[in-house]
């Protein structure tokens, strides 16, 4: 294949798809963030243009496919960060409710002891 179209070879592109694939599986598996699936298929998809070099239509199908995961994957962090941001503030203000709770708690408690 021409090196205008990669400017790798195949053997390089092949280690890098390797460890990018072994990478966003690790990381999928520690943060369980879904695009980093999609990103651990979609990378290792880019080898698909070696099957038929010569084949134009596998060249075009695979570019359609390679957009298609990355627009996938940047949807899916975007809604899955909307959601884990949603989280976080509703854990804070049930962490400064219970807080505020204690406190008052707190508060009331010597209020209660003095009377008696």
């Amino acid at each position: 294949m021409e090196t205008i179209i990669f400017p790798i070879s195949q053997d390089k592109h092949l280690i890098f798809c390797i460890l990018a694939t072994l990478l966003f599986v690790l990381q999928f598996l520690r943060t369980k963030r879904w695009y980093q699936l999609v990103m651990a298929i979609a990378i290792p998809a880019s080898m698909l243009i070696y099957v038929q070099p010569e084949n134009k239509y596998i060249y075009y199908a695979v570019g359609v496919l390679e957009a298609v995961l990355l627009l996938l994957a940047l949807v899916l962090n975007i809604v899955q960060s909307a959601k884990t941001a949603k989280e976080e503030k509703r854990a804070k203000e049930a962490a400064e409710a219970e807080q505020a709770a204690a406190a008052a708690a707190e508060a009331a408690k010597p209020a209660a002891e003095t009377e008696e």
